[in-house]
């Protein structure tokens, strides 16, 4: 957690003050290459996606089909129910009662169990089709010689070419390391001060 921290805050605070273009040393040859992408429209439109579409959206009415016949049928056992209870005995008319409550709780668990096997099947589904689809960014940056590919609908960078022109991880150690030794001058410094006057105060008295 103080790792992240630390991290987070050498990054806010290159990010805010800048790298001078003496600290950064970059040049106008060294000039980035950074290419972005839209993952979500890549898996929706590749016919990998086009086809997991179809197989959820199969899935999902067949459900709903399953769902919506069972209650139907259960609405008809109702009514049933209802325009022969006066006919029924007391007790007939309870027993008949309990199994139309039995119905409609299976029907309740049934439509849990659909929905959480289409919720389970998009999931996998959706992870394998980002597994396929990061693989193709990849191949696609490394046959473009970029240096880095940023996913532009969440920001993160799904790509970085090794040894890429614009890695400035010990011109960011400097920085840090920089701010930290003023920082601790900072701090020494009037505390010095204080020693001094301490000491000269105490000359005095002693001359005194």
């Amino acid at each position: 957690m103080k790792k992240k921290l630390l991290l987070t805050v050498v990054v806010c605070t290159i990010s805010a003050t800048g790298l001078s273009a003496k600290d950064a040393s970059l040049s106008k040859d060294a000039a980035l290459n950074i290419v972005f992408v839209d993952s979500f429209k890549a898996m929706r439109e590749c016919k990998k996606g086009v086809e997991v579409g179809k197989e959820i959206d199969t899935l999902r009415e067949r459900a709903s089909q399953d769902i919506r016949t069972r209650a139907e049928m259960l609405a008809k056992d109702e009514s049933d129910l209802k325009s022969k209870a006066s006919m029924l005995k007391q007790q007939e008319l309870a027993k008949q009662e309990r199994e139309l409550g039995k119905k409609k709780r299976d029907l309740e668990e049934l439509l849990r169990e659909k929905e959480e096997e289409i919720k389970m099947t998009m999931q996998v589904k959706t992870e394998e089709l980002a597994v396929k689809i990061e693989e193709g960014i990849v191949s696609a940056a490394k046959e473009k010689g970029v240096d880095a590919v940023i996913d532009k609908m969440t920001g993160r960078v799904m790509y970085t070419k090794d040894n890429n022109k614009g890695d400035i991880t010990k011109e960011a150690i400097a920085f840090v390391d920089r701010k930290s030794d003023l920082l601790a001058q900072s701090k020494k410094g009037p505390q010095s001060t204080i020693v001094a006057k301490t000491d000269t105060k105490a000359k005095a008295s002693a001359a005194a």
